[in-house]
């Protein structure tokens, strides 16, 4: 054996890379799965474990730092200890479980750091009666060095198997999981069972029966780093406000639950890194914001498909006040509502005066800006960076952007510092710039990829030759493909892609030119 295989950080960074080498940039296909769905990436960690003294240890360590269900401690059991059910090969239990075989795969259980996945169920294929099989064990905990646990089961078997999981060594949790009784009495101790909790969300598919997050929960995490729920009351709120080391807050109003009427007046120390707030409402929101102050960088707010009303810019004007709009660096406004989105609606975003990303996504055309009321808009935000309004929209007839290429032009005038650029516009409305001097002379050398989603498009050409005058160093463009207008006889996103060749084309031809007068 080569003397480099005998060197532990080699080998371990050998391994590592094995395991997770779908997600190296390499051309490479997707590994095939076994008939038994397991990786073949896996089963070459497995193989190489039982291969070589040397690379036994660290092999397993490997293979068995992340399982995404419980599946795999089954069957390390004797054979025939579980076998399969023959209808639903959901894995069952045959034989009594004793000391002897729980001691014969201790060495698998204490290599386990990562238990579950997003989406997935950490229960796997095994059945309610071996879940209480597995509360037997001999141990305090299950996997005594657990750190990870992603889990999505609500069944009173379940939640005890939970219990057993739910050691010391655990920072992060995620429950997705309609709260009981037993979740209950489980979470009530989570602070003194994990005190060394660093993330924690839940989210049930119930909003009735989410699981609260109370005082009891949160009082012995001082390390907590990211908190994501839908129901806090404001004693929990209140000890989260002091915790130094919070820098990532997710607050959901689904529903009018009962803690929604009773916050009492809180200020958070520290400024949070990011504040996202999810609602079905506006007016939901709204008794939270009125008595709470959360300083943050990061402001993400999605509303909703609710129809238009008032509560929109009242909720933004006290959510600038809230959050100190003179300290945000970065906004994100989503409403799914079908109704029109205002000026006036938007106005009290002029007070992020610090801001430097800001996205307003819009998927059904609810953008009534205009020109006039983005340069009025935009003259805020003067160290602005990102900008995404309205490129996601699809624009269906009658509806249609009206923002134009002199707004356009307006935009790069205000945001000087703009890299990054998506908007929905109508550049049917050429005609209006100045052929000789397109855009009035104004350009950006930042911006390299520029969005329009399905922006009207009339003339390619002409809105090649523009955008290389005001962006010299654009090189793509990204557009909808999408038929939009059915009576159209040439597709949109056929036009673009006519605009993103000519603009290839104008770029040579300056170069070129520029070379011929020795200016470059």
């Amino acid at each position: 054996m080569h003397s480099c295989l005998q060197i532990c950080e080699v080998l371990r960074n050998i391994f590592s890379a094995l395991n997770n080498y779908e997600d190296i940039t390499l051309d490479v296909q997707k590994p095939p799965r076994s008939v038994d769905g397991v990786d073949v990436r896996r089963q070459t960690l497995a193989c190489l474990a039982r291969t070589c003294r040397t690379f036994s240890e660290l092999a397993l360590d490997v293979l068995w730092a992340h399982i995404d269900t419980l599946s795999p401690v089954v069957q390390s059991l004797p054979r025939h200890v579980w076998s399969r059910h023959r209808h639903n090969r959901s894995l069952k239990i045959d034989r009594c479980v004793l000391i002897v075989h729980w001691r014969g795969i201790e060495k698998y259980l204490l290599r386990v750091r990562a238990l579950g996945k997003l989406g997935g169920s950490a229960m796997g294929d095994i059945s309610q009666e071996l879940a209480h099989t597995l509360c037997s064990h001999p141990w305090p905990f299950l996997l005594p060095r657990l750190e990870k646990l992603f889990w999505s089961d609500s069944s009173h078997e379940s939640t005890h198997l939970l219990s057993n999981l739910l050691s010391p060594t655990l920072t992060e949790l995620h429950l997705h999981a309609m709260g009981n009784l037993f979740m209950l009495s489980v979470l009530s101790n989570l602070g003194v069972t994990c005190p060394l909790m660093k993330s924690f969300s839940t989210t049930g598919t119930d909003s009735a029966a989410s699981i609260p997050v109370s005082q009891a929960v949160v009082c012995g995490w001082h390390h907590l780093k990211t908190l994501s729920t839908e129901a806090v009351d404001w004693r929990a709120l209140s000890h989260l406000s002091t915790l130094p080391s919070l820098t990532n807050l997710q607050l959901s109003f689904l529903s009018q639950n009962r803690v929604s009427s009773k916050y009492s007046q809180t200020t958070f120390s520290n400024p949070l890194r990011h504040l996202t707030i999810r609602a079905q409402s506006a007016e939901l929101c709204i008794p939270f914001l009125e008595a709470t102050w959360i300083p943050a960088r990061r402001v993400s707010v999605s509303l909703g498909n609710v129809p238009r009303s008032s509560s929109n810019e009242t909720f933004l004007l006290l959510l600038a006040s809230r959050v100190t709009a003179q300290q945000v660096q970065a906004f994100s406004l989503d409403l799914t509502c079908d109704s029109l989105l205002t000026i006036s609606e938007i106005m009290p975003l002029c007070s992020f005066c610090a801001l430097e990303e800001l996205v307003l996504p819009s998927h059904s055309a609810n953008l009534t800006i205009n020109d006039q009321d983005l340069v009025r808009a935009v003259k805020s935000w003067p160290k602005l960076k990102k900008l995404r309004l309205g490129d996601e929209a699809m624009w269906v007839t009658p509806a249609r952007p009206q923002i134009t290429l002199d707004g356009f032009a307006s935009l790069l005038l205000h945001c000087p510092d703009l890299r990054t650029l998506g908007i929905g516009m109508d550049a049917t409305s050429y005609s209006v710039v100045t052929p000789e001097v397109p855009g009035g002379g104004v350009t950006n050398t930042k911006i390299t990829t520029l969005s329009v989603g399905a922006s009207l498009i009339d003339n390619p050409l002409a809105v090649a030759a523009f955008l290389s005058s005001v962006l010299p160093n654009l090189k793509n463009i990204l557009y909808t493909k999408f038929e939009v207008v059915p009576h159209q006889t040439e597709r949109r996103h056929e036009k673009w892609a006519r605009a993103a060749t000519y603009l290839r084309d104008v770029h040579m031809i300056k170069k070129q030119e520029r070379v011929r007068l020795g200016l470059h």
